[in-house]
């Protein structure tokens, strides 16, 4: 499976690449093994410019967008994801907007739940004439997966929002080997989160989501939870917090680096990745 990352802004096509070199370096320092083999790809550019100069048809492509709560799609991401859309099409922006509106309303009455998958098969919106647009001609695509990162447009205010949205995500995608999803930068507008943050908590609920431990053998409950805490410690959230002991001494005595137990934590604040996997035994 391909991952396409798509962003008009330099920095946050920066921070990607920067955060891919960081984990790639970590998994080959701790022989992390993958479930899926994932490729990855970092573009600065607009989606629309995207859609007519590059051709990814090999497999189906899916297309992520943020959203807001009552799936107006005039701004952001969304103006820019149905603009391309529409290309070689005779439809307006305003009448895709409608018909996308009224599809998921419908089907989940009236409001889509922040931080949760809502796909669209273009097959099932039988007023829109997807196949004849650029965008399914040159990548196939067959569906749109909306994330509605807020209610409305407003600032973000829990940056594990977008970490919980991207777990979320990887739980839903189909990962057959042609298929092709593409991403945009998520919250760095109207959220006004970080760019180097924001990429960071992208990339690493992508690479700790696909982590697998052993190839042959499934994993024990103890490694499931050393991606647990490697969450907690990610986001600095202190794990004595449990307050049952023997829950707190299992954890340290089996999943916890004396590092970890050791380390002050900055609450409201992202650790760097290299701190991170310190923080557990391997």
């Amino acid at each position: 499976m391909k991952l396409i990352f798509i962003d008009n802004n330099p920095l946050i096509v920066k921070c990607w690449k920067h955060h891919y070199q960081v984990l790639s370096n970590i998994y080959k320092e701790y022989n992390f093994q993958c479930h899926h083999n994932i490729k990855f790809s970092f573009y600065n550019h607009t989606i629309e410019h995207m859609v007519q100069t590059y051709k990814f048809n090999t497999g189906k492509t899916s297309i992520v967008t943020p959203a807001n709560s009552l799936n107006y799609m005039g701004g952001g991401f969304d103006l820019h994801l149905l603009n391309a859309i529409l290309l070689g099409t005779n439809q307006t922006f305003k009448h895709l907007e409608n018909i996308i509106q009224n599809y998921q309303l419908q089907r989940f009455q009236g409001y889509l739940v922040p931080n949760q998958i809502y796909k669209i098969n273009l097959t099932d919106l039988s007023e829109f004439d997807y196949t004849s647009s650029i965008v399914y001609k040159n990548w196939n695509l067959t569906e749109i997966i909306e994330i509605p990162t807020m209610v409305v447009p407003e600032k973000i205010h829990s940056i594990s929002h977008l970490f919980d949205s991207i777990w979320n995500l990887m739980s839903n995608i189909n990962f057959e080997k042609g298929n092709i999803l593409v991403l945009p930068g998520i919250g760095t507008g109207y959220g006004n989160l970080n760019e180097y943050e924001s990429t960071k908590i992208m990339l690493f609920a992508i690479f700790l989501y696909n982590l697998s431990f052993t190839i042959e053998e499934k994993p024990s409950r103890l490694d499931q939870l050393k991606k647990s805490l490697l969450i907690l410690f990610f986001f600095n959230k202190d794990y004595r917090k449990l307050e049952n002991h023997n829950d707190i001494e299992e954890l340290e005595t089996y999943v916890i680096s004396d590092y970890g137990q050791n380390l002050n934590l900055v609450n409201g604040t992202v650790m760097e990745l290299e701190q991170v996997f310190k923080c557990i035994r391997w």
